[in-house]
């Protein structure tokens, strides 16, 4: 292929000419062109390097035509923009195609055209099977219009740009507007959350400044007398270090939130693996809790944020379970594609009314508030994070017998390999962990 067919192809394929509907206006001008000339036809003929296609014809006879019997791409190897054959069996150039040697043709005249940056991409052309007298000035009123079929596809393309722009344009502003509002809230509940643990460092070092005065003496004390009071200094002590922390479990809290939920690496997943290594990471802190774990089926998705899930539940769980007897059972099970992982606690559960907000950012149920455990409001949040990321579904329910039953839903995406693995079975009870 050689640069002109290279060119050529390149813009037609910039104007969208051959999978696009071509211009309305294209066979107006096709109709005027053979009611002008008083040809039996006039047809736009767009030339790439593969064929010749028929985008308008005034007889309706649009298609797709070999090249080697084209009339119109031997006219695009000339340089003239027009081109005119009284009698085609008796040019050498165009005597051998078979619309010519069929009788299809005799008269022929044709007008390039040549888009804004100098490309003839095909012709505007008439022809008839008898002999028909055409005019220098027909032969330039077929150029004016073969000028005003190129103008009419690069505005049609422009339009189309333009819509596509504007489009964009609009989406983005909505979303610039989305996530400047999603900014906006999230920098408040950042700042409300971190002032309180903050206020309380600040309180506590101020006090202790004033327990221990600048030579280390309580405040205005004369020479000589004691040390500060150690309860006193280990109270406030206390107290500055828990805000700190607090302060810390918020900013870490936050960053996991920022972060989950973005680039996924989509894996299959052991998911009885990964909550063995969430409770053995969780080992600390589970105290008595008896956790029940069913066989569970696997799940697709990204490895460490469905971990990260499964320690958000689990975590929240082992807070929230009856003092007590605290009992976890985690189950999961397989339906239609989708997999449901289900981690249920024994504790206060989570009231109909504020089974949607508890997953938004630094929101916690009124049942859970009431039980005095601490908590940030950001683990669940960003549990909704990552399974929306996935396309999946997070939510709560109660859990027989009382209690919350968290859980959340991953769409499965098998492969050859896998796909007798997912049977569609729910998950039996299994061991206690």
């Amino acid at each position: 292929m050689g640069v002109a067919e290279r060119m050529r192809d390149a813009e037609i394929a910039a104007l969208d000419l051959l999978d696009g509907a071509p211009p309305e206006l294209l066979d107006h001008l096709v109709r005027a062109a053979a009611l002008m000339t008083g040809a039996k036809a006039a047809r736009i003929n767009v030339i790439s390097s593969e064929a010749q296609h028929a985008i308008a014809d005034s007889t309706g006879a649009v298609g797709r035509d070999d090249l080697e019997a084209s009339l119109c791409a031997r006219v695009l190897r000339r340089p003239q923009r027009q081109q005119l054959v009284p009698d085609a069996m008796l040019d050498p150039r165009f005597s051998d195609s078979v619309f010519v040697s069929s009788g299809a043709i005799t008269t022929y005249a044709a007008a390039q055209l040549v888009t804004r940056n100098g490309v003839s991409i095909g012709t505007l052309c008439i022809f008839d099977p008898d002999p028909v007298e055409i005019t220098q000035d027909m032969m330039d009123s077929l150029e004016q219009l073969s000028e005003a079929a190129v103008k009419a596809m690069e505005m049609r393309q422009e339009h189309a740009t333009m819509t596509r722009l504007l489009e964009s344009l609009a989406g983005g502003s909505r979303e610039l507007r989305r996530s400047n509002e999603h900014l906006a809230a999230f920098a408040g509940q950042v700042s409300h959350d971190v002032q309180g643990p903050l206020a309380a460092v600040q309180m506590s070092l101020q006090l202790l400044e004033e327990e221990l005065g600048p030579d280390g003496t309580p405040d205005g004390a004369p020479d000589g007398a004691p040390v500060a009071d150690p309860v006193a200094v280990a109270m406030l002590m206390r107290t500055a270090m828990s805000g700190a922390q607090r302060m810390r479990a918020t900013v870490a809290g936050l960053m996991d939130f920022a972060v989950l939920g973005g680039r996924l690496e989509v894996a299959r997943l052991d998911t009885g693996a990964l909550v063995t290594d969430v409770l053995q990471d969780l080992s600390a802190r589970r105290g008595r809790t008896e956790v029940v774990v069913e066989d569970l089926p696997a799940v697709h998705g990204d490895g460490v944020q469905v971990r990260a899930v499964l320690q958000n539940l689990l975590a929240n769980a082992m807070k929230y379970a009856v003092a007590e007897h605290p009992v976890i059972r985690v189950s999961g099970r397989t339906v239609a594609g989708v997999t449901r992982l289900s981690v249920a606690d024994n504790g206060p559960g989570v009231p109909e009314a504020q089974r949607h907000q508890v997953f938004d950012l630094m929101v916690r149920g009124d049942g859970v508030s009431q039980t005095g455990v601490d908590g940030l409001g950001i683990g669940l949040a960003t549990c909704r994070r990552i399974v929306e990321s996935h396309g999946g579904r997070i939510g709560v329910d109660d859990a027989p017998g009382g209690g919350a039953d968290f859980w959340f839903e991953l769409p499965d995406q098998p492969d050859q390999s896998d796909q007798s693995d997912q049977a569609d079975t729910p998950g039996t009870p299994g061991t206690v962990a």
